[in-house]
C-alpha cells in the first residue's frame, strides 16, 4: 500500500528532474556544434545580420574617418600614427572590451559555443583594422562593405538570435565609442 502511493511522487520527482536537466543546457554554454546553412524559413525569422543599426552606424564611421582625421598626425609612445590608424585602433580596443564583458558577465567556457564565436568575429576584425588602418574617398563604399561582410560571414550559418544580438551590438559599441573617444591613450593591439 505505500509503494502505491509513492509511486505518483517519484514519477513527479523524476518528471521534475529530467526537466531541470534539460532546461539548463544552453545551447550558448555548450561546445561549437557544426553549422548547416540556415533554411529560408529561418532566414525569414531570425535577426537580420548586419541590422540596419550597424549598417547607419558603419557608414557613420567610415565618414568620420573622412571628415578631417586623415591628416592629423597622433603622438603615442614615440610613434606616430595618423588620426585614422588611431580609430580603428580604438575600434579594436572597445570590440575587444564588449567581447571579454560578454564572456566574464555569461561565463562562457573556452570552448563554448559563444565564446568560439565572439573570438572568431573579434579576430576577424582584428585582421581587417590591423590591415585597413585608412579609408579614403575612393574607397569609403568598399571599405564599409567589407566591414559588414565579416559581420554576415561570422553569422552566416548561425540561427541563435541572441547570439546574433550580441555581434551585431559588438561592432555598433566598438564604432560609437571609438567615435567619440578623444583618449589617445588607447595602446595599440598588438
Amino acid at each position: 500500500m505505500k509503494l502505491i502511493k509513492l509511486l505518483p511522487i517519484m514519477a513527479i520527482a523524476s518528471v521534475c528532474v529530467a526537466g531541470q536537466v534539460h532546461a539548463a543546457q544552453d545551447p550558448l554554454m555548450m561546445p561549437e556544434q557544426p553549422a548547416a546553412p540556415l533554411t529560408a524559413e529561418q532566414q525569414d525569422i531570425s535577426l537580420a545580420v548586419p541590422s540596419e543599426e550597424v549598417k547607419a552606424v558603419v557608414s557613420e564611421f567610415a565618414a568620420f574617418q573622412l571628415g578631417g582625421m586623415s591628416n592629423a598626425l597622433i603622438q603615442d609612445d614615440n610613434r606616430v600614427m595618423s588620426g585614422q590608424q588611431r580609430y580603428t585602433n580604438n575600434v579594436l580596443y572597445y570590440m575587444n572590451v564588449r567581447r571579454s564583458w560578454y564572456i566574464t558577465s555569461h561565463r562562457y567556457k573556452k570552448d563554448s559555443y559563444a565564446r568560439v564565436a565572439l573570438d572568431r568575429l573579434y579576430l576577424d576584425y582584428k585582421e581587417f583594422f590591423t590591415n585597413h588602418t585608412t579609408v579614403s574617398d575612393m574607397n569609403k563604399a568598399e571599405y564599409e562593405n567589407q566591414i559588414l561582410a565579416i559581420l554576415e560571414k561570422n553569422t552566416a550559418n548561425m540561427s541563435n538570435d541572441e547570439l546574433r544580438f550580441y555581434m551585431n551590438e559588438m561592432v555598433i559599441y566598438s564604432l560609437k565609442e571609438a567615435m567619440r573617444d578623444g583618449n589617445n591613450r588607447v595602446k595599440r593591439i598588438r
